[in-house]
Order: structure tokens, then C-alpha cells, then sequence
């Protein structure tokens, strides 16, 4: 009985003790904790990531085109590399010739030697009719002059020999166009007021005479040394070339960087990292698909601006067109990369469509494995390692894929599809064939995937 009435006692003191607590809690004011500031850091960090997106991406064909003009402006051994191929084209073959051909002509003055030839032969007391004749040979040997040393040029520039005489005028005339954008105003090459560029043809006219002269050409002997530049372009913003050149030589290296690292940051300070990546990836794909545009807007207006005085406009669609290569495998290589990290970002995010891909590839994978293993096929140890390793072997695939779309050049459709494709199947390849460990279950032994993911 005492048990009891202490129990009761014990019972009566809790419930005045809650009764008193909640008349308390009624009585009395709860100060309300401070609003959560998450809606607002939430969207500022919203505001910061996707500021950053959008400069790395507005940076990007900047960026591009910075490090593509570096490149060609102050590498010459890939400026000569860009533009030797050009020496194929026809019309600048063409234009070759005739700017040799006039130069060579200049130099030695064939009609006024041929005309002091005939006058001295003349006064020789020639018969009548001899003389007449003389008169008559003397505009076709002058003719037959020049048609030599222009056929005896077509045929050096068609030659294969002339390929190292090109790429020696190339590498004379970049490096002579380089010490001038420097502000080295020693050279012979230099930006005339006017904005006027060209290419060095000394070494090819001396090659010319050199072949003359083995043709018994005596005429060849009287072709000094020429120290001459081919006006290839003319326009009025190459006069500020010389102070953009230290700017591109610092820019080209810097932008890219600053572009990948806007991107980076931009992707980390997000909240939601799959959409920021896919965002980021959707942005460089439009703006290399943007500046590919401008790519071939600025050959037709390029083209233009050259005056036909200075380079016809087939031999300056042949230049334009020998230059941007590397610009165009470069924007192709940034524009499947962007698409990539799009794509790899949905697949891999937590979106619904994402997950059933990825469920159904598991899914397939498991059974296609678990019906080998039935008829005794079995990738043993080798899967065992392939399942343990699986992360780093799916990185190795993404860094092989991208040093192939970044690296090669030319980089071609064909080239950045089959990439892809070979990428695809090893990921395919790696997710059937790799072992994952089996568990017991009621002591038998279940693949873990299986238990996971038991078939339905």
C-alpha cells in the first residue's frame, strides 16, 4: 500500500509540474529565432555563379581568338606551317608569278637592253633587207625574253624543290614582320602608314636566277640581289598593330586561363552543380558556334577590304583560308567540349531522365552479366580489378577523349564523332565487363548489384 501511494504521489508532482510548465509557456512570450538567411545567401550565390558563367563564357571566343592570333603572330615555325600549304592553290601560284615575273623585269629592263642590242646591230651597214628584218625580230626576242623567265618560274614554283624556298621567304618575312610589331624599325619589312603588309620575295627572285643561269640565260647575270616585299594586305588597323602586339602576346596566354577559371568558379559557387555545368557547357557551345559564324563572315569581308591592286581576290581567299584552320579546329574542339560537359553533366545530375538512363544501363548490364555467368562466362579476377578501379578507369577515358578533340589537329567531324563513339563504347565495355563482389544471401551468393537492385 505504501508502494502505491508513493507511486501516486510520485505521478501528482509530474502533472503539476507539466501543468505549471505549460501555463509558463502560455503566459509568457517565445522570442521568435532570427529569420534564416538562406533564401537570401541562396540567392545571392545564385547571382554570383551565374555571373561568373556568363563572363567565362563572353571571355571564351575572345579567349580563343587571342590564343590562335599569339600563335600564328609570334610562333614561326606554326606560322610557316599555317601558311606553306597555300603554295598548292593555283590562283596564289598565279599571283606568284606574276608579281616574280614583274620584279625580275624591273630589275633588268629586258626591252631597253633587247632595243640597245638591235640599235647597236643596226649599225653594222646591213643590207635593207636584213635591217628590215632586224627591226621586225627585235619585240619578239623580247617577248621571248620574258616568256622564259616566266615559264622557267612556273615551273621552279610547281617544282618540289620550291617548297624550302617558300617556307625560307615565309620564316624571313614573319620574322621580319615580327621585329616590327616589337618595335624593331630596323628590318626591311615594316607597317607603312597606310597599313600595308607583304611577303618577302628575295630568296625566291635569287632562286629564279640561279635556274636562269644554269638555262644559259645570259641575261640572268644582270639580276642583282632583290631586297622586295609583295604588298599582300592593306588596311588601316594594321597601324595600331604595333602597340596591340604586346598587349596579344600577354592576353593570348592569359584570357584562356581566366576564361576555364570564371567557368570553374562559377560551377563551384553554384548550388546546384549538374545545372551549373550544364549551363556552362551549353554556353561555349553557342558562343564557338557564334564565333564560327564570324569566322566566315570575316572571309567575305576580309576579302573585300583587300584591294585587287594588291592581291586578287582569289589569291586572298587562298591566304584567308590557309590562316584559320587552326582557328576552326580550335573552335570545333572548344564547341565538343562544351556539348560533352553538357551531356556527361545531365547523364551523371540527379534528373529524372538522367536516372532512368543510368538505371536501365546498370540494369542491362547486371542481367547481361548474370546470364553469362549462367552458361559459366565470367570475367573472373580481371572484372574483380575493372569494378575496383572503375572510377579512375571512367577519368582516363574523359582525359583520352578530350586530349584527342584538344590536341589534334586538324580536328575534323569525322575524327571528334569517332571519338566520341570510342569513348561511348568503353564505358559500355567497362560497365559490362567489370565483377562486382558477391554478398551471401540465405547462404547462397548474390551478386551486391542484384541485391541493390533485386530483378523484378
Amino acid at each position: 500500500m505504501g508502494v502505491a501511494e508513493t507511486r501516486d504521489q510520485e505521478i501528482a508532482r509530474l502533472s503539476a509540474e507539466v501543468a505549471r510548465l505549460q501555463s509558463k509557456l502560455r503566459t509568457e512570450p517565445v522570442e521568435a529565432p532570427p529569420p534564416a538567411p538562406t533564401r537570401r545567401t541562396g540567392r545571392g550565390r545564385a547571382f554570383l555563379a551565374a555571373l561568373l558563367l556568363a563572363l567565362g563564357v563572353f571571355l571564351a571566343p575572345l579567349a580563343v581568338v587571342a590564343a590562335w592570333t599569339k600563335t600564328e603572330v609570334t610562333n614561326t615555325d606554326q606560322f610557316v606551317a599555317t601558311v606553306s600549304p597555300i603554295l598548292e592553290d593555283p590562283a596564289f601560284q598565279a599571283f606568284l608569278v606574276d608579281e616574280i615575273t614583274a620584279a625580275i623585269n624591273e630589275e633588268i629592263d629586258i626591252e631597253t637592253i633587247t632595243s640597245d642590242l638591235f640599235d647597236g646591230i643596226a649599225t653594222l651597214d646591213l643590207p635593207p633587207r636584213a635591217a628590215a628584218a632586224l627591226q621586225l625580230l627585235e619585240q619578239p626576242a623580247v617577248e621571248g625574253a620574258q616568256s622564259q623567265i616566266r615559264s622557267t618560274t612556273e615551273r621552279l614554283i610547281a617544282s618540289d624543290e620550291f617548297e624550302q624556298v617558300w617556307d625560307q621567304s615565309l620564316r624571313i618575312s614573319h620574322a621580319r614582320l615580327t621585329a616590327v610589331l616589337s618595335g624593331d624599325t630596323s628590318g626591311a619589312v615594316v607597317i607603312s602608314d597606310t597599313g600595308e603588309v607583304g611577303i618577302q620575295i628575295g630568296p625566291i627572285i635569287a632562286s629564279v636566277k640561279e635556274q636562269l643561269t644554269a638555262q644559259g640565260f645570259a641575261l640572268a647575270d644582270r639580276i642583282p640581289d632583290v631586297d622586295r616585299t609583295v604588298v599582300v594586305a592593306q588596311s588601316d588597323e594594321l597601324v595600331q598593330a604595333r602597340t596591340a602586339y604586346q598587349a596579344l602576346d600577354v592576353l593570348g596566354f592569359v584570357l584562356p586561363w581566366v576564361s576555364i577559371g570564371l567557368l570553374a568558379g562559377g560551377v563551384l559557387v553554384a548550388r546546384r552543380k549538374a545545372r551549373a555545368l550544364i549551363w556552362a557547357g551549353v554556353g561555349l557551345t553557342f558562343a564557338m558556334a557564334f564565333l564560327a559564324l564570324g569566322v566566315a563572315v570575316g572571309r567575305i569581308a576580309t576579302v573585300a577590304s583587300i584591294s585587287p591592286q594588291h592581291l586578287p581576290s582569289s589569291a586572298a581567299e587562298a591566304v584567308y583560308d590557309a590562316l584559320v584552320p587552326l582557328l576552326c579546329s580550335t573552335v570545333l574542339a572548344v564547341g565538343v567540349t562544351g556539348v560533352t560537359t553538357a551531356v556527361v553533366a545531365y547523364l551523371a545530375g540527379p534528373f529524372r531522365g538522367a536516372i532512368a538512363v543510368r538505371r536501365l544501363t546498370v540494369d542491362t548490364a547486371r542481367r547481361t552479366r548474370a546470364a553469362a555467368e549462367s552458361a559459366g562466362a565470367t570475367t573472373g579476377r580481371f572484372g574483380a580489378f575493372l569494378y575496383r578501379a572503375r572510377r579512375y578507369i571512367r577519368i582516363a577515358i574523359a582525359v583520352i577523349g578530350a586530349a584527342i578533340v584538344l590536341l589534334v589537329r586538324p580536328l575534323t567531324p569525322e575524327v571528334t564523332l569517332w571519338t566520341a563513339i570510342g569513348a561511348l563504347i568503353a564505358i559500355l565495355l567497362l560497365e559490362l565487363l567489370q565483377r562486382p563482389p558477391s554478398v551471401e544471401v540465405d547462404g547462397e551468393a548474390v551478386p551486391e548489384a542484384a541485391r541493390r537492385n533485386p530483378i523484378p
